[in-house]
């Protein structure tokens, strides 16, 4: 038997008493197909790439700005650099730090990337895209 509240992704936002969904920022160095690829997952995805393009090149702390306006959490490898961020914009919806070696950006990489991020939206840890939290994804289930 199914669970009417769950969609593709987990969440329905019709559902009583459940929270928003999450919503995803992809950080520059992630591909628009892969946003695409989210949405048809049923998650509200978009990549500065491909759909963000005034932030490409930006400062991070711009870009998570511009998330957190969007109630967006930002996905990004950027760890050394992203730090100075979140301590500039405390208050954000959440970062999540995806490691280059777990998730390479190549097609087999950014696929378990993808499988990550779905099950992340499905079970976020809590506050994730509420509050400022930073996690990290595991191909191994989205969490670390």
């Amino acid at each position: 038997m199914t669970d009417p509240t769950r969609s593709r992704a987990g969440l329905d936002p019709a559902a009583p008493g459940r929270a928003a969904p999450l919503k995803y920022l992809l950080d520059e160095h992630y591909p628009g197909w892969l946003a695409g690829e989210l949405v048809s997952d049923g998650i509200d995805a978009v990549a500065v790439i491909a759909h963000r393009p005034e932030l490409r090149g930006r400062p991070d702390s711009e870009v998570l700005q511009a998330a957190t306006r969007e109630r967006r959490v930002v996905v990004t490898e950027d760890v050394s650099t992203f730090a100075a961020a979140i301590a500039a914009v405390p208050h954000h919806c959440g970062v999540i730090y995806c490691h280059h070696r777990r998730f390479p950006r190549t097609r087999p990489g950014l696929a378990l990337l993808r499988r990550a991020l779905v099950d992340l939206a499905v079970d976020p840890p809590g506050g994730l895209g509420r509050a400022a939290v930073v996690w990290w994804a595991d191909p191994a289930g989205g969490r670390a």
